[in-house]
């Protein structure tokens, strides 16, 4: 005697493999559709590529300047001087510090000069990890630009370098 169909083992595995990954599918678009700011992809495209070339000028402009610095993160306190390149007059610099994978965390300063010729400011005091730090003066002629592990207690060295773009 032969058992009707829908009491045999292989027609109902056959189809649960199409259900289990329609079920997946399922969950995976409700987690892209609840879940899916994420704050490291960039919406407009073109036009991030077109300032991309702007910042490589700035970058070149710095290299041709010997513009370098020597900073300190640590303790809730930054510190920053010329190492070389320094104009005769020292202006204000606008200091930009971007974390490598939070974005909420990323945060600027706008510091200036002591008469020591070393540029002060506060920060976090719980500065850890990977970040890209970015000194430009306020008309953004020229951009120093490296990603660093802080806190720095040491004077480290910043260099305009076009991987730190």
């Amino acid at each position: 005697m032969v058992k009707p169909w829908y009491k045999q083992f292989w027609p109902w595995f056959l189809i649960s493999v199409p259900v289990l990954v329609m079920i997946v599918c399922a969950i995976i678009i409700y987690l892209a559709v609840t879940q899916g700011n994420f704050s490291m992809v960039v919406d407009d495209y073109y036009k991030r590529g077109k300032t991309i070339n702007a910042v490589i000028e700035h970058v070149e402009k710095a290299q041709e300047l010997n513009i370098s610095f020597e900073f300190t993160a640590n303790n809730g306190e930054f510190a920053l001087r010329y190492k070389s390149g320094a104009p005769e007059q020292l202006s204000a610099l606008n200091v930009k510090f971007v974390h490598a994978t939070n974005a909420e965390k990323d945060f600027s300063r706008r510091v200036t000069v002591a008469a020591d010729g070393v540029y002060r400011a506060d920060i976090p005091e719980a500065i850890d990890g990977r970040w890209t730090v970015t000194v430009e003066p306020f008309d953004r002629h020229w951009k120093v630009s490296q990603k660093y592990t802080l806190p720095a207690a040491q004077w480290t060295l910043i260099e305009p370098l076009l991987y730190g773009v």
